[in-house]
């Protein structure tokens, strides 16, 4: 970038998309990716028995360059006879190109053009969500397996033959490539090593070494408690027995758990196949979610999915007051009528939460220990500038503003948690958010970061949202900018700093 206009584009796209669309406009559609396979990978043979399946991408205002590539990608390392159709679920997209049905069109034709003839195309009227999208789409769809994949991943050369070894071996596992990173910044393809995924009592996925046994065995393919479901495979049967079985939860993370529930507490297996290797471009800034819809709608699908997930499937009093002690929205949101589905588990005979945590995830317990959550700090912030003052909110009108500091107990305007939950929070639902002009006000907490997200900084004294500092402008007005460790306007001193919750999550 050498021109104004190019650092104005820049930043315009990736206040969009998160990351550098700048640069993703002026790459090549097609371009070649590593192969960080193990070597041992070039010397397996599977198993596939013919087999082609239904390829399922579903998206949402995506910028029409990284859809592209994604799909110049796949024709260009895969053996096209196993992908028997590729279905695109547009779902309802609302922006830039997807808002005029002749650019739509120019696309679909662009795709069975260049990428397969093997395609169908679904332009929805209506947002139905991703859960729900992966529903419709595996009802349309004609073959006996699916394979789901986001629309920000690139593939690599033998992604998929691994996968479908594994598929025809073991018919009711589900199995996940490995997801390499593609970084937000240069979109180069970034080797990350194998680990697995399980959950915390916030019920975020989070992600561990690999136990002894399954490292020494490395590449084969291992054996996940949670899956990442931006790319995974599975027989269409299967997955519509399980999608059927709780029709009101609709959020992605909550699908994950629910996955992983139904599956090893039925005694399934769900697989994790090194061999097969994938690029993902998942920005760290999660203020792009707001491209998908509404945050704070989503936030509430995704409290009352939980909710629901939780009183379906935790059959221990003890795990449930944990995670509704982490995340109480999750306990205070709505999640309508259960009846049929906890009958539904009676009566299948699964496994007990317990015999999950004892044979699934035997080492969730010692990475997340079932005890209070540990937040990073609580009290008054104070401004390094002006330590009689701080940081404070009105409940009425929604502004975030600096004040002399109150001594008194009950000021609870001044009382901030910086939370596990990677924001700062006033109390159990109102959060510090960044709005559209840079400022601060107050907002029902979402968990789902983005313009909600903050760390502190120790080096500096900082308190961060995303790549922003917190600042105290001429006339005592807040605001976020650029960080500069050398600006004394950017330090803050935070009471009761937490140490050992800092070790524990960073």
């Amino acid at each position: 970038m050498r021109s104004t206009d190019d650092i104005r584009a820049y930043t315009k796209l990736y206040l969009e998309y998160g990351y550098n669309a700048w640069l993703a406009e002026r790459l090549p559609l097609h371009r070649m990716l590593p192969d960080v396979r193990d070597r041992r990978c070039l010397n397996m043979q599977y198993n596939q028995q013919s087999m082609a399946v239904s390829l399922i991408v579903i998206f949402r205002n995506e910028q029409v360059e990284m859809l592209l590539r994604m799909l110049h990608s796949l024709r260009h390392t895969t053996d096209m006879n196993a992908i028997g159709e590729l279905l695109l679920i547009n779902d309802s997209s609302d922006k830039g190109i997807w808002r005029n049905a002749l650019s739509r069109r120019t696309f679909d034709s662009y795709v069975a053009k260049y990428i397969t003839d093997k395609l169908q195309v679904f332009h929805m009227e209506e947002q139905m969500g991703l859960v729900r999208a992966r529903r419709f789409a595996a009802r349309e769809s004609l073959y006996e397996n699916l394979i789901f994949a986001d629309a920000n991943v690139e593939f690599t050369q033998g992604w998929l033959e691994p996968l479908l070894g594994v598929l025809s071996e073991q018919r009711l596992a589900v199995v996940c490539p490995q997801l390499d990173q593609i970084d937000e910044q240069t979109l180069q393809y970034v080797q990350l090593v194998e680990r697995r995924g399980v959950f915390d009592w916030s019920l975020r996925r989070r992600e561990v070494p690999l136990l002894w046994q399954q490292l020494k065995d490395l590449p084969q393919p291992f054996e996940t408690p949670v899956p990442r479901t931006a790319v995974f495979g599975i027989n269409a049967d299967l997955f519509n027995l399980m999608s059927y079985f709780n029709m009101e939860l609709n959020s992605p993370a909550a699908f994950e758990l629910e996955l992983s529930f139904h599956m090893w507490r039925r005694n399934l297996r769900i697989l994790q196949v090194p061999c097969s290797r994938i690029g993902h471009l998942q920005p760290k800034d999660r203020s792009y979610l707001q491209r998908y819809g509404n945050l704070q709608q989503m936030a509430a699908q995704q409290f009352s999915s939980y909710k629901r997930l939780v009183e379906i499937w935790m059959n221990d009093s003890k795990y449930k007051s944990l995670i509704y002690a982490y995340q109480p929205q999750i306990k205070n949101a709505s999640m309508g009528d259960i009846t049929d589905e906890q009958q539904e588990l009676i009566d299948g005979e699964l496994q007990s939460f317990d015999w999950y945590l004892q044979h699934v995830a035997p080492d969730l317990l010692q990475h997340f220990p079932s005890q209070a959550r540990p937040d990073f700090a609580n009290g008054t912030v104070r401004p390094a500038q002006q330590p009689n003052r701080c940081l404070t909110a009105d409940l009425k009108t929604k502004s975030i503003f600096l004040k002399t500091c109150d001594p008194a107990a009950e000021n609870l305007t001044q009382h901030w948690t910086l939370s596990y939950m990677n924001d700062l929070r006033l109390d159990d639902v109102h959060c510090a958010e960044v709005q559209s002009n840079w400022k601060l006000a107050l907002s029902p907490c979402t968990a789902l970061e983005g313009a909600q997200k903050w760390h502190f900084d120790m080096s500096s004294n900082s308190l961060v949202s995303n790549t922003l500092c917190l600042e105290v402008g001429p006339v005592s007005n807040l605001l976020v900018r650029t960080c500069d460790a050398m600006n004394p306007h950017q330090m803050w001193y935070v009471e009761n700093l937490h140490l050992d919750a800092f070790k524990v999550n960073h």
